[in-house]
């Protein structure tokens, strides 16, 4: 049985002459930016994306910088897809798994990175004054954000607790992951006119963050609850409900420094797809490639 695909990537890569575009819609997670769905095959998700990858092809992108950036980005993507145990990871974090646990219910995991939630923050610059290898004051929109993860912890805790606003959180690295993911989703503006009440309205980004979650994985749950009805072997039932992609990676080692380290990762990935979403560079180009370049390729 094939499994079901999402329009996004390589789909829409669509002529310039267009005026309306799903180009312009939030991918929802990395199997979508692929236009997959997260039971895709490796091989499904190796298809998409060397269909993605299209895009970067010379005679259509140049040194066009943008196109440059989707492609780094798409490499990102597939570098964690392809690898079946960071896959794992990040269906774990996300709630594709059977056996995820909201992270923002899950008290087992060391809460070892910072996030400054920018909804909150009025820029005062307190935190980059007193950590300024961790923090920073984005000159855009006024508002502190952390920008390494391995400074020194007693001087981020002496910010947490100097904040006049109480905006800067200790999380985990599987919340940090969800966070960002959230917040590339947000319109953001200057805190200067949020200050002065012409901003858009206050969010609880925790909140959200938790409630996609949770949304993601009552459909993840209803759906593996669909397929157990449909499946003639009890057998196979072990691995389904293990992995929802199928069974355990092989030489997966759930050890604590393994798991760690792989979290961290996620997180990074997470925030580095914020950043690629902030330059509009996480989206496929408008155009397609001409036919007498596509017919080079086979």
């Amino acid at each position: 049985m094939q499994s079901g695909k999402r329009k996004w990537c390589g789909r829409l890569r669509v002529a310039a002459e267009d005026s309306v575009s799903p180009i312009d819609t939030t991918a929802d997670d990395y199997y979508e930016v692929l236009g997959l769905l997260p039971d895709a095959t490796p091989e499904e998700i190796k298809k998409a994306y060397y269909d993605c990858m299209k895009a970067c092809h010379p005679d259509l992108s140049g040194n066009d910088p943008k196109t440059t950036n989707f492609c780094m980005f798409i490499n990102e993507v597939y570098a964690v897809l392809s690898d079946p145990i960071q896959r794992k990871v990040y269906d774990e974090i996300h709630g594709y798994s059977l056996t995820s646990i909201n992270p923002f219910m899950d008290d087992s995991s060391p809460k070892d990175h910072v996030f400054v939630d920018e909804f909150t923050c009025i820029g005062c610059k307190n935190c980059a004054n007193v950590a300024c290898d961790v923090f920073a004051i984005e000159e855009d929109f006024g508002r502190a954000r952390v920008f390494n993860q391995r400074g020194n912890p007693e001087l981020v805790q002496q910010a947490i607790d100097s904040c006049p606003v109480d905006c800067i959180h200790w999380t985990s690295a599987a919340q940090l992951s969800l966070l960002e993911d959230e917040m590339r989703r947000i319109e953001r503006v200057n805190v200067a006119l949020m200050l002065s009440g012409m901003g858009s309205a206050s969010f609880n980004v925790f909140r959200m963050a938790s409630s996609r979650w949770e949304k993601r994985q009552s459909k993840v749950l209803e759906q593996a609850k669909f397929r157990m009805m449909r499946q003639e072997s009890s057998d196979k039932t072990n691995s389904f409900w293990n992995n929802l992609w199928g069974g355990e990676p092989k030489d997966y080692q759930n050890s604590e420094d393994e798991v760690k380290e792989r979290a961290k990762r996620a997180a990074a990935a997470a925030r580095r797809w914020r950043e690629y979403s902030r330059k509009g560079v996480d989206k496929p180009p408008r155009f397609k490639l001409p036919e007498a370049g596509l017919n080079k390729d086979k």
